[in-house]
């Protein structure tokens, strides 16, 4: 369990993170956010959100499964989730926020009606799905586990749009020019992101190196 457990400790070592820091409301903001519950799924397993905020709001509009709503400031504090990482801001985009707030709510209820917590569809698969049908161009961490859930065969771009993507429940893979390469086995992910530069690990925040975009 050494190696399990030495693996786990690097996986936290990810340079220079995004700052959990709200962004002026002076254009229409869209943030893509991950957090954990607390132990023992803290190092296994990351929720996803969109949080919409439009130009002169102050409240935020958050799509999610298992949650949502309006909130103040879900950036730095979204309870019950801990360990919170931003991984991509868009702003000035009112097209793909008008998306979001279209899709998050359609896309809630499909996955809703289908919901299996291991492979998927679960709430991981729900933030895959809303980045790719509102051309949002972002990665889930390694450790949202179901959000390469595709059914029993799945193919296509990858969400970042610039890679491939094929999957089955048991195997898949990505390969892009942003992605990397990316290996699946039931869910878990191993592989290298070109760029920014790191591996990705099936533990913690999912990467050993650079943060992702």
């Amino acid at each position: 369990m050494r190696w399990v457990a030495l693996l786990a400790a690097c996986a936290s070592c990810v340079v220079a993170p995004r700052p959990l820091v709200a962004p002026p409301n002076d254009q229409t903001t869209i943030v893509l956010m991950t957090g954990v519950l607390g132990p023992p799924l803290n190092d296994i397993a990351r929720h996803p959100w969109l949080a919409v905020r439009l130009k002169g709001e102050t409240t935020w509009h958050v799509y999610e499964v298992g949650g949502g709503g309006d909130e103040p400031d879900p950036i730095t504090t979204h309870e019950p989730y801990e360990e919170l990482i931003l991984h991509k801001v868009w702003r000035g985009d009112d097209v793909a926020a008008a998306c979001v707030m279209r899709e998050g709510p359609i896309v809630k209820q499909e996955i809703q009606r289908h919901y299996i917590f291991y492979p998927g569809p679960n709430s991981n698969t729900f933030g895959d799905v809303v980045l790719r049908r509102c051309k949002l161009a972002a990665s889930l961490p390694s450790t949202s586990v179901g959000k390469d859930w595709r059914g029993v065969f799945g193919a296509g771009l990858t969400s970042e749009r610039t890679g491939v993507q094929i999957e089955t429940p048991v195997l898949g893979f990505k390969v892009g020019l942003k992605e990397g390469i990316e290996i699946h086995f039931l869910g878990l992910s191993i592989g290298i992101d070109f760029w920014p530069p790191a591996l990705i690990v099936p533990l913690g925040p999912g990467r050993i190196g650079f943060a992702d975009r």
